[in-house]
């Protein structure tokens, strides 16, 4: 057909081909419309109105952490603070402004026509000006703020680390937005680096100044283009961090006792517990706490940025969601003005269970100065003829150790004090810090062998494991190898007598602490039933008292700190033994707590309350209510003991402090004299004391503080471990852990502190016969 006759003229077909052309052009444009409106259409209106909305944040505080008396441990106080501009931090400012300067004094036009050559000649002649601003600015940080050029620098760096990885945070997140809004155009979307909020604002660079400061640098910002700026930044305060106290002296073992009391000020006073904050922002807080939530992309009012206070130890970092509080904000439309406030809220309070009092009263008597914690030839004892005996640390040496103190019926955690505080690390020198470990809090975070403190929890193993029903004596004969007398001894068979304590029942056996009788329970229980009975009694596991909290090890993955969990022989070590043909051996010894066992101070004082419950699980807790519970803290059930059993290992523990054969009883002195370690009055106690192998210790040489350290082998840890009720009351209230890093006795090193202890305790009501 010919095409010609249906369209008859040339103006025609051209007519029919525009039609076309159009209609084409309608249909693609419609196309795109749809894909606009309807696909696409709610990201596009999002992005929109999100251009057309401006966001302000109002500043929110912390919570504070709150005694069991209601007294403030920490709280955020309201200070000024000196803060600088990004730019000047960058030293990106002075470039910046003397470019500017020469641009408006040469004009646009001649500018344009100027080569790179004059033009960098012409900013060189502002730049001194502007250099001489910012010097004069770093001078006033450096005299005011009362730091050196090294401390500036490392302010400066950290606070443009901050804002570089917030920027990079950003932008990831502008370009993953652009990219899916972009989807299915042509083009390429790229990273884009423009300058956010952070890089436009002031950062602190002194924080906490004085009134007086404050004002100087007011007077300094109307000289100085507003290149600083003195704003309002509050700071963590810890005020008992750091109080006097005031200790008798009357009751100490006769060598350091005095009339006059012991008056001291103690630093860093539960600073192990409460923690630390830090103002520098780590990647891995943003990447917790982005500014959007990846999924909903709704804004997190409790987001990090630079300046913000996040908790880095202790219960600040344990419970830093539930102290941090959330910003609040106001929504501001742009094209109408409407605005929309959302009011901030604080951080919740936090309440422990420590006395804050007793906490700082115990950490005084862990003082050297105390003469306590210092090795004391009365530890170390003296022979029958008088002759002192050989200690393995010179006499004078001061020594390391931690505290704890809980009640029994509830679990609460009284004191919990590690000597030396972070406090006090922070004014030792490098290499005494190194050896010392003050960051480490010996009451909950280090592991130690119990020696013989494990004792009386080997003893109800043993009855409820019916391998031991305690109707009939076990003889010690003064070695548990037949044959073998230089392995599994006894502690009183030695030369020149090579004592044995013959036949004895249950509560001699543990007043007298004879090793034979526990050897003899730890080879008929076996590695694997004492190590499910210490789990029981909360070794080889967290506890969770309140101080665990997340970090980031050295392999990237996350580690909690605070607390440990104390070790028992596992499956495979067990395994490991039994191959080895020592599986019995390690039975035996860990009898009497040596082998593969460690456990805390805190476990210590944990488990023995669990054995004055009878077999009651209620773990040790910092939190009178933990937040992370939506009821109050749970009991972890019960051990069903069998009374008749835990109430003769109680008559043991009395015996062991209370009567005179008992190796928790006296100190006895070289002209024959002795005096008992528990010397408070109208308590009855129920204690164990230990003797534990230590590991060698690395200490200062005394002829060359500063040099290579010395090491000292065959040392051993004293403990206490015991419990304390009033003599009316009958049963026990309170439970105390001591432990003296390198003591050697427990009974003469650590008996004495936990004397002190109860004496205090005494003192502030918790026992009858106080003083006040």
């Amino acid at each position: 057909m010919d095409r010609r006759k249906l369209i008859p003229s040339m103006f025609h077909r051209r007519l029919l081909l525009l039609a076309t052309g159009t209609l084409a052009g309608v249909a693609v444009l419609g196309t795109q419309l749809v894909r606009l409106s309807v696909v696409e259409g709610a990201d596009r209106r999002e992005a929109a109105e999100s251009r057309l909305r401006e966001h302000r944040f109002i500043n929110t505080y912390r919570g504070r952490i709150l005694d069991r008396d209601g007294n403030i441990l920490a709280r955020d106080r309201a200070a000024d603070a000196v803060a600088v501009r990004y730019d000047v931090i960058t030293e990106a400012w002075e470039l910046r402004q003397a470019s500017s300067e020469a641009r408006r004094e040469h004009g646009r036009t001649r500018w344009s026509e100027m080569s790179p050559e004059q033009r960098e000649a012409a900013i060189g002649e502002h730049l001194p000006h502007f250099e001489a601003q910012t010097r004069r600015l770093w001078d006033a940080v450096l005299e005011y703020g009362r730091i050196d050029e090294g401390e500036l620098a490392r302010r400066r760096a950290a606070i443009k680390r901050d804002v570089q990885s917030t920027a990079e945070a950003v932008w990831r997140r502008h370009f993953l937005q652009e990219l899916t809004e972009s989807r299915g155009e042509d083009g390429e979307v790229s990273l884009r680096q423009e300058p956010i909020r952070e890089q436009r604002q002031t950062h602190v660079i002194l924080p906490e100044v004085s009134p007086d400061v404050a004002y100087v640098f007011r007077r300094l910002a109307e000289d100085l283009d507003g290149i600083v700026e003195v704003k309002y930044a509050p700071f963590r305060e810890y005020p008992w961090s750091s109080v006097d106290v005031r200790l008798d002296r009357d009751t100490l073992p006769e060598p350091v006792r005095d009339d006059e009391p012991f008056v001291t000020r103690v630093d860093g006073v539960a600073d192990h517990m409460l923690g630390a904050v830090r103002t520098e922002i780590w990647e891995e807080d943003v990447r917790r706490r982005p500014f959007r939530d990846p999924e909903s992309g709704e804004i997190d009012l409790g987001w990090y940025r630079p300046g913000d206070v996040v908790g880095t130890r202790g219960l600040e970092a344990a419970f830093e969601d539930h102290l941090r509080g959330l910003r609040g904000m106001v929504r501001e439309r742009r094209d109408t003005g409407a605005a929309e406030r959302t009011e901030p809220v604080p951080g919740s309070d936090l309440y422990t269970t420590l006395d804050i009092r007793l906490q700082a009263k115990v950490q005084a008597m862990l003082s050297p100065e105390y003469g306590l914690t210092r090795v004391q030839q009365w530890q170390a004892g003296w022979d029958n003829d008088g002759e002192p005996r050989e200690s393995r640390l010179p006499v004078g040496t001061p020594l390391n150790s931690a505290a704890v103190v809980l009640d029994v019926e509830s679990g609460h955690v009284l004191s919990m004090v590690s000597w030396p505080t972070m406090a006090m690390g922070r004014q030792m020198s490098s290499r005494r810090r190194e050896l010392d470990q003050p960051w480490v809090n010996r009451a909950s975070e280090a592991v130690y062998p119990p020696g013989s403190i494990l004792k009386p929890l080997v003893a109800i193993a043993a009855a409820e494991e019916a391998v031991a029903d305690y109707s009939e004596p076990i003889h010690c004969g003064g070695h548990y190898f037949e044959g073998l007398r230089d392995a599994a001894r006894c502690w009183i068979y030695r030369p020149p007598a090579f004592h044995s304590h013959g036949d004895l029942m249950l509560e001699e056996a543990m007043a007298r602490s004879c090793n034979i009788f526990f050897y003899t329970l730890g080879d008929r229980l076996g590695m694997e039933a004492m190590s499910r009975w210490l789990e029981l009694f909360g070794i080889g596991r967290y506890l969770d008292a309140g101080l665990g909290y997340s970090v980031t090890g050295a392999d990237g993955r996350a580690v909690l700190a605070g607390e440990s969990r104390g070790s028992v022989p596992g499956e495979r070590v067990i395994e490991q033994q039994r191959r080895l043909g020592q599986e019995r051996f390690s039975s035996v010894i860990l009898g009497i707590g040596q082998g593969p066992v460690a456990w805390t101070p805190l476990q210590a004082a944990n488990a023995y309350a669990t054995l004055a419950r009878r077999g009651r699980v209620q773990d040790a807790s910092l939190l009178i209510t933990d937040p992370r519970e939506t009821t109050e803290r749970r009991e972890h059930g019960s051990l069903d003991l069998g009374v008749l059993t835990v109430d003769r290992i109680m008559e043991g523990l009395r015996q062991s402090v209370m009567e005179s054969y008992g190796t928790g009883y006296a100190i006895r002195y070289p002209d024959g004299t002795s005096e008992p370690i528990i010397n408070a009055e109208g308590v009855t106690v129920w204690a164990k004391t230990g003797t534990a192998q230590a590991p060698p210790l690395r200490m200062p040489d005394p002829d060359d503080p500063d040099g290579e350290p010395v090491v000292v082998t065959d040392g051993s840890h004293a403990w206490f471990v015991g419990l304390v009720g009033s003599e009316s009351y009958g049963r026990p209230q309170y439970a105390i852990a001591v432990l003296v890093e390198y003591g050697g006795s427990g009974g003469r090193t650590a008996g004495p502190i936990a004397n002190q202890i109860i004496r205090v305790m005494q003192d502030e009501g918790y026992l009858p016969g106080g003083g006040s």
